[in-house]
């Protein structure tokens, strides 16, 4: 297995939840193995178990170095994965690679989704970055400035997965560290045509535009409603809180929208309070009852 320096990379064997995969040994991989079989992503592997076996493909957009698309591999016929960071697609084509039953269902895309085509910058925020993204400047315990990793292309993503094909047996999984504020109203009408699964981080904290807290929060919860409006077609929204999933059905979305969406919200490591969506949501249009 080559890296970008040219030099052999090791490939570890890994378990994750009784599945055998292979990882290459670096120091991003071994950082993203351990977030990984740690609680915190406890509740998005429950919510992949719960829609995989009813899903034909899964959509990877914001892939890092490939965890989550091959563990949804092992369970579907094909995965399409997305990564923008030069240096973490470098990561994720040899995780790809080092595992033999699984690389000829994951197809990889070199450039990010957007509302529109176009070449940006991207920000990397520390050595070892799950967290790059087209923000330069992000809220954590305080404002933090990146530093330009590369020029990266993102294309339409309505354009983009049309072309896949998006369907109700697809798994939808998106995380780009604040631009599902540009890609979920893009694909609105996509998403209300064909309901895939969809697993959504949100990343308010991302978004710190102007600097003015007033004018900052208004903007976060201005665009949290975009959002919740694109996503109005999904009948039940799923919220991982305190180690169990949570449902909102469509009787609770007026308590909802006032208990949740418009009340500030704290997050660990994070300065100031949040409005809107925080962490990571599921949506479905058909009940999950592994989830209940």
């Amino acid at each position: 297995m080559i890296g970008q320096s040219g030099y052999p990379r090791a490939v570890e064997d890994m378990t994750w939840r009784k599945r055998d995969f292979r990882v290459v040994s670096h120091a991003a991989v071994a950082a993203a193995v351990a977030e990984f079989q740690s609680p915190f992503e406890a509740g998005t592997l429950e919510f992949f178990d719960a829609v995989l076996p009813a899903c034909d493909t899964m959509i990877d957009v914001g892939a890092y170095v490939g965890l989550m698309s091959l563990y949804a591999a092992d369970r579907v016929n094909a995965v399409h994965a997305f990564e923008t960071s030069p240096s973490n697609f470098d990561l994720l084509a040899q995780n790809v690679a080092a595992n033999d039953r699984l690389r000829d269902r994951i197809k990889l895309f070199r450039f990010g989704l957007g509302d529109r085509d176009e070449h940006v910058p991207l920000y990397r925020k520390a050595a070892a970055d799950s967290g790059s993204s087209i923000f330069r400047t992000v809220e954590r315990g305080c404002l933090v400035d990146g530093t330009p990793e590369a020029v990266v292309e993102l294309r339409n993503a309505d354009a983009v997965l049309r072309g896949i094909g998006v369907s109700a047996r697809t798994l939808l999984k998106i995380d780009i560290e604040g631009a599902e504020y540009l890609v979920i109203p893009a694909i609105a009408g996509l998403l209300a045509q064909t309901k895939p699964f969809l697993h959504l981080s949100f990343h308010p904290f991302n978004l710190v535009a102007g600097g003015d807290e007033y004018v900052v929060a208004l903007d976060r919860l201005r665009r949290a409603l975009q959002v919740a409006e694109a996503l109005s077609c999904y009948r039940y929204m799923y919220f991982y809180e305190n180690g169990r999933w949570c449902c909102i059905g469509e009787s609770d979305r007026m308590m909802f929208l006032r208990q949740y969406l418009l009340r500030p919200k704290t997050i660990g490591r994070i300065a100031s309070q949040q409005y809107g969506f925080i962490d990571a949501v599921g949506f479905a249009d058909a009940a999950l009852p592994e989830l209940s």
